[in-house]
């Protein structure tokens, strides 16, 4: 999953946090009328889908399906059509609810294994498949061709497209979609973006392919224009099209090429992939003697689909440059960053005014379609939105927080873009802005103070500029009158605490946190994203209030039935430890005997898997000192020795999950261990706890006297989640039980990671709040505790949103607040009160944890104690 797109459904705008998007565009409902008594229709809320079967007909597992496309102002049409068909017949099919669905299907940022699928229809048997097709195909032939299906194959020059697949859900133990061979083993149903059959039905598709081929029109029209172009590589895929990097024959002159799909790749205003081809290729036409615009080459159509062809623009996108060049750290060039900056600015500035200047906006300016090139040349690209500078419709497209609702036409919001961009490259961070008008100020004075008051006049300048093109028309005031930023960590838990009580719901769930919440099952409840890590950090802070202890009574416990994952961040591991810390010790013995850690032995992370669940009975058994769990401990570090001994490839189940370092990675599985060496003074568990951090070290790289992973994407991550900071923390942990002094290079690295200046996020996992673990990393004899703490609380200040008795803190990438344990307040708040407690794994959601960090230490042995001078 894209998880920015995945955001942009739960951007409502009548909340400050993530909540469902009510579309204020349903479009037509598709209905199908003159159903006969019967017909049994499915309608789920959840689903996209409408299906219809009947009670004299009796569905099969699996078989050959009929997929049915259509033109978005012909869909009613043809489901009128093919459904008279069906239901005469009584064969079960289903379609698309409502032109929104029809159009998300659709959309550029669909699925394109299931774009195009707007009708299913489940033929009871091959002979009546194959007289489906035929009789639908004379129905059918003369309508324009919807989008391809590209799943399926064709049934002759049609919009009927077909495959063999599952007709009932049917999934292994891996949760994947499943049918079965002849010998009735179940095997993967893989839903992909391209043609395939299974072993068992290819006879057949090859006799369909006999039927089929006389039918297939072989479109070669300009095939002498595409060859004169070699495919190099893609770039990337959307469901519009592909972009590609190519070389040009005749003078290897290397090019970029995006391919456009008619009728796929919808937007908000209903254009296809191809209809905004043709405006970039009219946009870059009018614009060919704007220095800093990309230059087109070509344009031509080949087969079905149109293709652009436009220079090869060396560089880099704005993005991922201030990315690797930004001051992120103490000692970092600040002086010629800025000057870079300015230069950047100065030229893109230029640039958009000369576009105006030829009446053309580009809509949709942000950092990813801004290249830079060594040189710092400054080259836009990417035209598939401009439009008339004057344009006053809807934008088919934007970037959040590089646009507003309120900008009037595209030339306001190319100049509120700069603006935006202007703020990025100097302050990285989410769009808080967006959330409080108010931080807007307070993010300015940081910025003067932190690149010096000469960069004030520039700064000041671009912003004029803007805003004399702007109906918004904010105005940053430098004088140092902003919101005070609370410099004294009880009070900021306070603050914290407070506005999350203010915020809270009790309703289904307590909290409200990321879009987790409603992606997955469990994401109401858990550590992770749900109530037990609000409840968490509300026990570990303080006292849980009497409206909070009632919801746990009332709705908490009584729905934990619901809650079918076991793992400690994810499911019942965590929620039972929270549950025994917190006084409900029956409760949780009986969540702990739910848990089953056969279910999934292929997943051994801390998140969610037996790692996690180990480490939390561990603490339990340190509390109740009961055989059995130590019993079922060392069952669960025999099953992760023969993950490891079968040379297993560590996965996350989580959409953003990197399995390096602590949260899905070897470091969280060496926290296990460590723990496990405590208890038993088993060695063999000591060598393989150092064993999985050396490994996760493998995956990391020296960077501005820092040490950051680097994850498959050549991305630098310090952060809990896939970052070097969880590793740091399992270095530390390991010497804590084991009274040594391991990795203390590496450490001195991480460490210096809390002179970071800035980050996107704020939240625990994968933002600012990461860089809090680190002075109780150092523990406050350290020499460099001080200024640690000093730099990590400025780091998260730039977070807080400050109200008159509380505070607010942002979740992902800043565009909504959240209270979850993940991205939000909660997770903040044990992170500082980690820091009060000098104890790194105060965040862990184990029994009683300062009496757990305690009891594993090296120091509860005094034979030991010598040990850790050597």
């Amino acid at each position: 999953m894209d998880r920015n797109f995945a955001y942009y459904d739960y951007l409502n705008e009548d909340s400050n946090y993530f909540v469902p998007i009510k579309p204020s565009y349903s479009g037509e409902e598709y209905s199908v009328v003159n159903l006969p008594d019967g017909c049994i229709i499915s309608d789920d809320e959840r689903s996209v889908w409408k299906v219809y079967n009947f009670k004299e007909s009796v569905l099969i597992e699996q078989g050959w399906k009929i997929h049915i496309s259509a033109t978005i102002n012909k869909a009613k049409e043809v489901l009128s059509i093919v459904s008279d068909l069906l239901i005469d017949r009584k064969i079960a099919f289903k379609h698309l609810k409502s032109e929104y669905e029809f159009i998300n299907t659709n959309s550029k940022t669909a699925n394109r294994a299931s774009s195009g699928k707007f009708i299913t229809i489940y033929p009871p048997s091959n002979e009546e498949f194959l007289n489906l097709l035929n009789l639908l195909y004379d129905k059918l032939k003369l309508y324009e061709k919807g989008p391809y299906i590209f799943s399926d194959k064709r049934w002759r020059d049609s919009n009927i497209y077909y495959r063999y697949g599952g007709f009932i859900a049917i999934y292994n133990e891996d949760g994947e979609m499943c049918i079965k061979d002849e010998e009735g083993n179940l095997i993967e149903d893989e839903r992909v973006p391209y043609y395939q059959v299974p072993e068992m039905a290819k006879e057949f598709d090859q006799f369909l392919d006999t039927l089929n081929s006389k039918y297939t029109v072989e479109n070669n029209n300009n095939s002498k224009k595409f060859a004169e172009y070699e495919f190099k590589s893609a770039i990337r895929f959307t469901n519009g099209g592909g972009i590609y990097e190519a070389m040009r024959k005749k003078d290897e002159r290397k090019v970029i090429i995006k391919e456009a799909r008619p009728k796929a790749g919808l937007d908000g205003q209903k254009y296809d992939a191809l209809e905004r081809q043709k405006i970039e290729y009219d946009a870059l036409t009018k614009l060919s003697k704007v220095d800093g615009v990309v230059n087109v080459l070509d344009y031509f159509t080949y087969w079905e689909h149109s293709y652009l062809v436009e220079e090869y623009v060396e560089g880099i996108s704005l993005e991922h440059w201030t990315a690797a060049n930004y001051p992120y750290t103490a000692n970092s060039d600040v002086i010629t960053y800025k000057g870079d900056i300015i230069n950047i600015i100065s030229n893109l500035v230029d640039i958009v005014d000369n576009m105006h200047k030829e009446g053309i906006g580009m809509g949709d300016l942000q950092p990813a379609n801004i290249i830079v090139s060594q040189d710092l040349k400054v080259t836009l690209i990417d035209f598939e939105t401009a439009r008339p500078k004057d344009y006053e419709g809807k934008s088919p497209m934007r970037t959040y927080a590089y646009s507003h609702p309120e900008n009037k036409n595209n030339g306001e919001r190319d100049w509120y873009a700069i603006k935006k961009i202007l703020r990025y490259c100097f302050m990285p961070i989410g769009n808080i802005e967006d959330i409080d008008p108010g931080m807007y100020e307070y993010q300015y004075q940081w910025i003067v103070r932190t690149f010096g008051e000469d960069s004030q006049n520039f700064l000041q300048g671009i912003i004029d500029k803007c805003n004399k093109n702007l109906s918004i028309k904010e105005k940053p005031n430098y004088a140092d009158n902003h919101m005070k930023r609370a410099n004294n960590i009880p009070s900021i838990i306070e603050g914290i605490r407070n506005g999350i009580l203010k915020n809270l719901v009790y309703g289904d769930k307590l909290v409200q946190g990321d879009i987790r919440q409603y992606i997955d099952n469990e994401g109401k409840l858990n550590v992770q994203n749900g109530a037990a890590g609000a409840i968490l950090a509300f026990s570990r802070s303080g006292i849980l209030t009497d409206d909070v202890n009632h919801w746990v009574k009332q709705k908490f416990i009584q729905n934990l039935g619901t809650v079918s994952q076991n793992g400690l961040f994810t499911g019942k591991a965590g929620i039972g430890a929270l549950l025994y810390e917190i006084g409900y010790r029956t409760e949780a013995l009986n969540i702990f005997e739910e848990i089953d850690t056969n279910l999934d032995p292929f997943d051994i992370t801390l998140r969610s898997g037996l790692a996690g669940i180990g480490l939390m009975l561990i603490s339990l058994y340190l509390e109740v000192k009961d055989e059995q769990y130590l019993s079922e401990i060392e069952s669960i570090s025999k099953s992760i020795d023969n993950f490891i001994s079968e040379n297993n490839e560590l996965t996350s189940k989580d959409w953003s999950g990197i399995p390096i370092g602590i949260i899905d990675g070897w470091s969280g599985v060496s926290l296990f261990y460590s723990a496990l060496y405590s208890i038993t003074k088993d060695e063999s568990h000591y060598f393989r706890a150092l064993d999985l951090i050396n490994k996760d070290l493998e995956k990391t790289q020296e960077s501005k006297m820092t040490l950051q992973t680097l994850d498959d994407a050549n991305r630098l991550l310090p952060y809990l989640s896939g970052g070097s900071i969880g590793i740091g923390i399992a270095i530390v942990y390991l010497n804590h039980v084991s009274g040594k002094r391991h990795f203390q290079k590496e450490l001195s690295l991480i460490t210096n990671l809390s002179s970071v200046k800035c980050t996107i996020n704020a939240g625990l996992y994968d933002g600012a709040g990461s860089f809090l673990l680190i002075p109780p990393m150092l523990g406050q004899n350290n020499s460099n505790y001080i200024y640690s703490r000093e730099y990590v609380m400025n780091l998260i200040s730039l977070f807080f949103i400050c109200k008159r008795d509380h505070i607010l803190i942002p979740g992902y990438l800043c565009y909504r607040l959240s209270d979850d344990f993940q991205t939000g307040g909660s997770g903040i708040i044990l992170a500082l009160q980690g820091i009060l407690k000098d104890n790194p794994l105060y965040t862990l959601p184990l029994i009683n944890i300062d009496s757990f960090y305690n009891r594993t230490s090296f120091l509860k042995d005094e034979s030991k104690i010598h040990e850790v001078y050597k």
